[in-house]
């Protein structure tokens, strides 16, 4: 019950900072971060977004976005996951780390985040600095995207099911068929 009361004060909060925001009044931001604070992501991504963006009178500050996005990342949300890991991939805010990125591009897609799925295939199917090329896990990766609703998926699985043996192509599919949304935490 505790829990419930606590992310019920923080969403009451969250509201009055939209509300805020959304009339400019002085203070919002201020009401934001304490929403943020109390855990709820939605608060948190939206402060990285502020901070990413400069809405709202926010001055730019792209390591407190990254700051904020990693904090909804570790409490559990797929989408502070996924911006969390495009923060990692870019080095915005901070050092490039395109491994860490993946990882958590990776619990992301795990959770059923069509964009983090799409970014792990390709991120598969490129390789990158510290991530060994896998034409068979892009593959997967893109068809569980394109499973999931991504429009781009079904033209990149037929683009590259040409290139991956034929061994590969099975386990792809089996892999992508097997594969279920991993449970919100």
């Amino acid at each position: 019950e505790a829990v419930s009361a606590d992310q019920s004060e923080a969403q009451g909060v969250f509201d009055q900072a939209i509300q805020q925001l959304d009339t400019g009044q002085p203070g919002a931001v201020a009401t934001l971060t304490r929403a943020a604070n109390l855990g709820l992501a939605a608060a948190q991504l939206k402060l990285a977004g502020l901070y990413e963006t400069g809405d709202n009178g926010v001055k730019p500050h792209p390591a407190e976005a990254r700051l904020w996005a990693r904090r909804a990342a570790e409490g559990g949300d797929a989408q502070g996951m996924h911006a969390f890991g495009m923060y990692l991939f870019d080095g915005v805010g901070g050092a490039k780390n395109r491994p860490e990125a993946l990882n958590w591009l990776l619990k992301a897609a795990d959770k059923g985040l069509v964009d983090s799925q799409f970014n792990v295939a390709k991120i598969y199917e490129n390789g990158d600095e510290g991530i060994a090329a896998n034409p068979t896990e892009a593959l997967k990766w893109y068809m569980i995207a394109a499973r999931t609703g991504d429009t781009e998926a079904p033209t990149e699985v037929r683009r590259l099911s040409p290139q991956v043996q034929a061994d590969g192509r099975r386990s792809a599919r089996a892999a992508a068929d097997a594969f279920q949304i991993q449970p919100l935490a």
